[in-house]
């Protein structure tokens, strides 16, 4: 009697073959032995992965992506360049001057320090640090007006100068002038930044009677001053006294009040050596982390002034913070990433959090240090926030970990997000990813060799499956911007042609095959019939294949001048570089009365796929060929072929019979269509015995 297997969750994804004896784990049952140019869906299923879309050439043969987010809908993608800055529109435009050339902007990084960027954005502002640059500021005025600036972290408005004091008498009988008053002015500017304070004066007068004895202290008019605010020294500390509009004051004997001091501005990152490689936001303040020379330290600005570094004397709560971990090794900061009340952090040899020690805000008298793990940390690429955590890269570059609060440890933990599937990033580590949400939740990973890694991430779900993704060329670089109904993510990848800019298509989900975009670096026309197209120089001499009104053509050739001959005109043509996909479930193993069937000589009798919005495919067993399996039905009394599948179909496999434990079953898909795969049964018959001179 045969028992049936049915795996209706294929989103473990690709599993390590160190894995092939764990029938026990979850992630076995719903894992594959390969999963080539396939995505796990967080439902359960697993879909073909989109083709890509040639959006042009990058500007130079070394390029880097990175997305500028204003909002929820409203994105920019900006192409870094050898000293260049190009930026691309969500439509797949660059902006362009009145006469339709594309604009170029100036930018101080070379392009072969462009892996080491890292950048923090708040609003139309990006600030971007780099060890060999001194900080920068990015400022969007309009989509054809970025300007760039350095920051010197000191107001723009001046210290008032020419302090001076005098005595306003009148008619006073009080004691000799034996007391000593000094004090000290700044200046307010129109961004509500205070100035450094003037330099002191003094002078020695009686005591200050609030009627008839008052020192006068006068000064210099400042550009750009708002307002002013006096200090008065008392027991050796200057404190806040009022506040001027005009420029001068009269001191009628009013107390100090010490707990509100003058700033002290400094820039912590002038010259070489002292530029940060970290950038972040953390509680309205902007941070920086490792210099060179301090590798180990972290800034925040003063809360809400992204620009001012200016501690107080007492320090007051909104000063800027200065902290240094000190910890066992002198390893680095690699990455930060806000989460929760705290900030995390790793360096190379250890993960901490830095957040207050009473309350929930941070301030320079309650920031803490706590240590949480002990991995040790990569800075090949930012950390990103996803699954409820910050997820980064191990030291060495080979594991992905999430670092997410546990509430049962009370601390942070560091799950190995790649334990089961360490294979896919063994023999080449990350070298960047970005985080598409929408619509599956996938960590997108280009791997040094050029391939492409897919990390499908629901941790609410239990879903964590990885997968691999190739192409006629290599992954160089991607980035995510918001876009409905996906998230469009943007890759540079290196073909013949040079280095493109291709974005990810949306993942089909149609009953119009005029949406089934499945080939690399493709372009497309949808409108009247038509036989003869142009344009597609970036393909020139390459055999393509072409997806025309729901058919795939093969063998057509793109011409040296960038053009393509049709045999027959179509409405809907998608034209771009094929590439295969391929699903190799794990062997199914059923739990029997009388043990497991594992290890045990099984006959595969029949085996049953529910798809969805799918197209003919390739399906066989072990080395065998693959042979194609199409929807075959009855009309009028005769067998024909249906094209599409749509929603929920059941497909036999007939041409897999016979499938034994040493003959996986192979999944295919060579052409431009869809498959989605929700659900496989398997029927099999399990012997009593090995056969193999077992038991």
């Amino acid at each position: 009697m045969p028992l049936y297997h049915i795996q209706n969750v294929l989103n473990g994804g690709e599993i390590t073959p160190l894995m092939r004896g764990r029938v026990d784990q979850p992630r076995y049952a719903t894992g594959c032995r390969e999963m080539l140019n396939f995505v796990p869906m967080p439902q359960g299923g697993v879909t073909r992965r989109p083709g890509t879309r040639f959006l042009g050439l990058a500007a130079g043969s070394r390029a880097r992506l990175v997305p500028f987010v204003f909002s929820a809908t409203q994105g920019r993608m900006l192409e870094f360049g050898d000293k260049t800055l190009r930026v691309w529109l969500p439509d797949g435009r660059l902006v362009a001057d009145a006469a339709g050339s594309p604009l170029v902007f100036s930018s101080p990084y070379a392009a072969a320090d462009l892996p080491g960027l890292r950048f923090a954005q708040s609003a139309d502002v990006m600030y971007f640090v780099h060890p060999g640059y001194a900080p920068r500021k990015l400022s969007r005025y309009a989509d054809n007006n970025w300007q760039w600036s350095t920051p010197t972290f000191t107001p723009a408005v001046a210290a008032p100068t020419g302090v001076s004091l005098r005595v306003v008498e009148n008619n006073y009988e009080g004691d000799d002038a034996t007391r000593q008053y000094t004090y000290a002015v700044t200046a307010i500017g129109a961004d509500g930044q205070e100035s450094n304070a003037s330099t002191q004066a003094s002078i020695t007068a009686k005591a200050l009677n609030s009627v008839s004895y008052i020192i006068r202290i006068s000064w210099q008019a400042v550009s750009g001053a708002v307002y002013y605010r006096v200090y008065k020294k008392k027991y050796g500390v200057l404190g806040y006294i009022g506040r001027a509009d005009g420029t001068s004051f009269d001191d009628e004997n009013i107390g100090a009040d010490t707990e509100d001091t003058p700033p002290a501005h400094k820039n912590p990152f002038a010259g070489s050596g002292n530029w940060p490689s970290q950038v972040f936001f953390h509680q309205q303040r902007l941070g920086f982390a490792a210099t060179k020379n301090r590798p180990m330290t972290l800034w925040l600005s003063r809360s809400g002034e992204f620009e001012d570094m200016g501690a107080s004397t007492p320090p007051k709560d909104d000063d800027a913070i200065e902290v240094t971990l000190a910890a066992a090794q002198a390893n680095r900061i690699c990455w930060l990433q806000p989460d929760r009340q705290a900030l995390a952090f790793g360096t190379e040899g250890s993960e901490w959090t830095l957040s207050a020690s009473e309350g929930v805000t941070l301030t320079p008298g309650n920031a803490g240090f706590e240590l949480q793990t002990s991995n040790g940390g990569d800075d090949a690429v930012a950390a990103i926030s996803a699954g409820g955590g910050v997820i980064y890269v191990q030291r060495g570059g080979t594991a992905v970990r999430q670092f997410a609060y546990n509430y049962s440890a009370d601390k942070y933990l560091g799950q190995d997000l790649t334990l089961v599937a360490r294979h896919i990033l063994r023999d080449a580590p990350i070298i960047a990813w970005a985080y598409q949400q929408e619509p599956h939740s996938v960590i997108w990973c280009v791997l040094e060799d050029g391939r492409l890694a897919g990390l499908t991430f629901m941790p609410e779900q239990e879903v964590i499956g990885w997968h691999r993704h190739d192409t006629a060329g290599t992954f160089k670089d991607v980035a995510v911007i918001p876009g409905l109904p996906d998230d469009q993510t943007w890759f540079l990848v290196e073909r013949e042609c040079g280095l493109c800019v291709e974005r990810l298509e949306s993942f089909f989900d149609s009953d119009d095959l005029s949406e089934a975009y499945f080939l690399d670096s493709a372009l497309n026309y949808l409108g009247p019939a038509q036989g003869e197209f142009s344009g597609l120089g970036h393909l020139a001499g390459r055999e393509v294949q072409v997806f025309a009104d729901g058919g795939t053509i093969d063998g057509l050739a793109v011409s040296a001048a960038g053009g393509l001959a049709l045999a027959t005109p179509a409405h809907s043509v998608h034209v771009g570089l094929p590439y295969v996909s391929r699903l190799v479930p794990n062997l199914p193993e059923v739990q029997t009365q009388t043990g497991s069937s594992m290890m045990h000589n099984r006959k595969i009798s029949a085996v049953r796929l529910r798809i969805y919005r799918s197209m003919s495919f390739l399906a066989g067993v072990g080395t065998n060929a693959l042979l194609p399996v199409t929807d075959r039905h009855i009309v009028g009394g005769l067998m024909n072929t249906r094209p599409f599948f749509s929603d929920g179909t059941d497909i036999a496999l007939e041409t897999c019979g016979g499938w034994a434990d040493e003959s996986p079953l192979t999944l295919g898909v060579t052409s431009a269509t869809p498959l989605t795969i929700l659900a496989l049964l398997t029927a099999m018959e399990v012997a009593p015995y090995s056969g193999k001179g077992g038991i």
